[in-house]
């Protein structure tokens, strides 16, 4: 299941596209639906590809948590774009780097259902805290109730995270 949420965003949307034409497909089972208008049926088409395409990404959010959950690393990062998910339809967005392995990574997060980004900018010349995944260290998140300011935090937050993940890390 783990190719699933690591490949290539072209073939993900092709098997979004496939599962929608199926889903379609399997609509006309359904009486006289071959009978519908031709805005109707494209009406159709366009909800089960908006449906399909946000069940997809809840559970590419879901199976990022879940492998974090399972095996995570920590270390600290530092923001290098912040925009506030303050105003009508607008998500947060946090763009942060940080080295794992000696290799520098960097990662762009957007608000979801795991992940609040505050609407208040923080400070972004201290670090945070970095959780990750050990196996595949780009799958990560910056906790911004966790600020590293004096080198000895992140021995504590190394001590607190070895009793397991705290409650406040992931919003649900």
């Amino acid at each position: 299941m783990e190719f699933l949420f690591t490949m290539n965003p072209f073939f993900y949307a092709l098997i979004v596209i496939f599962v929608t034409i199926l889903l379609f497909r399997l609509c006309y089972f359904f009486e006289n639906f071959s009978t519908f208008k031709i805005s109707n049926l494209l009406a159709i088409f366009a909800l089960l590809f908006i449906g399909v395409f946000l069940f997809f990404k809840a559970l590419k959010e879901t199976y990022s948590v879940i492998k974090i959950k399972e095996n995570y690393g920590l270390t600290q990062g530092k923001i290098t774009y912040y925009k506030s998910g303050r105003g009508r339809k607008v998500k947060g967005q946090v763009d942060y780097d940080y080295v794992v392995n000696n290799i520098l990574i960097s990662n762009v997060v957007e608000e979801n259902d795991f992940v609040d980004i505050p609407d208040k900018k923080p400070d972004t010349t201290i670090n945070y805290l970095i959780i990750y995944e050990q196996k595949r260290p780009q799958n990560s998140f910056l906790l911004f109730n966790y600020p590293v300011v004096e080198s000895d935090d992140i021995l504590e937050y190394q001590e607190l995270f070895k009793k397991g993940i705290p409650d406040d890390v992931f919003v649900n």
